[in-house]
């Protein structure tokens, strides 16, 4: 299988590329696993959060279109509307309700990076490496980079990576805010779990329309987002979670959320 799906008792979702021969590169047929995951996932409300990590020693090197350039040929056209298509894999994971975590140990180049910026945490193993090497192949960035990471780590240090074509290593993606914390190798696995299991202990329809505010956050002026959280925190204070977070906070037990 070239995506491993295991879904704990937790409400964790891991989603494992495997492709160890290219790398974790990400394939049509990887591609393809990952949107029917992420589908089946949106339709799962025992899912409460998601994380994305690759096998051995690599998250995802990169993109493999050998078959998508075959049937472009010289159209642009028709290759411009392929690559949308193959796009489409970055935006289910960004457009997930629930929660993300990447868990990124050895090389998150090209299509790669894409994947971990569509999450919304990241975790880096010391191995980790982060590159937009687009110009470094002749070609233009793609898969959503230039917005993505425009908007995490600001247009300077964007414009570096992406004309350089530069690689950065954990630590310095950590200190330039690509990454949120640095792990050992060896506890990738097991600190990406708990970060995504501490998550999915929380008010479920709190925690979805909390991440929609914070995606909607980056590009709304103060006040609307204001209108925003006013609205969702109304709409919150209805839920039976709400009254369960409130009567646990008052007995001072850990709450039991049941997503209603």
């Amino acid at each position: 299988m070239p995506l491993h799906v295991d879904h704990a008792d937790t409400g964790v979702l891991t989603l494992r590329l495997d492709n160890p021969a290219r790398r974790g590169a990400l394939d049509l047929e990887i591609a393809a696993a990952l949107r029917a995951a992420l589908a089946s996932a949106r339709e799962d409300p025992s899912v409460r959060c998601v994380v994305v990590t690759g096998t051995g020693d690599s998250f995802c090197s990169g993109a493999d279109l050998g078959g998508l350039i075959e049937q472009g040929g010289s159209n642009v056209l028709l290759r411009r509307e392929l690559l949308a298509a193959y796009y489409r894999t970055f935006l289910d994971v960004r457009e997930l309700e629930v929660p993300t975590v990447a868990a990124v140990g050895g090389p998150a180049i090209g299509a790669g990076l894409n994947l971990a910026l569509c999450c919304d945490l990241r975790l880096a193993s010391a191995s980790a490496r982060f590159g937009a090497t687009f110009v470094r192949l002749g070609i233009h960035p793609g898969g959503g980079a230039t917005h993505l990471l425009t908007r995490l780590v600001g247009p300077a240090r964007a414009a570096e990576m992406v004309l350089t074509g530069a690689v950065v290593g954990a630590e310095e993606a950590v200190a330039m805010g690509l990454a949120n914390r640095l792990v050992a190798d060896d506890a990738l696995a097991s600190e990406a779990a708990e970060l995504a299991g501490r998550i999915a202990l929380n008010a479920p329809a709190a925690v979805r329309a909390s991440k929609r505010a914070l995606r909607m956050a980056v590009d709304m002026p103060f006040a609307a987002v204001l209108e925003v959280e006013a609205l969702a925190q109304a709409a919150s204070q209805s839920t039976e979670d709400a009254v369960e977070g409130w009567t646990a906070f008052r007995e001072k037990r850990a709450p039991r959320f049941t997503g209603r």
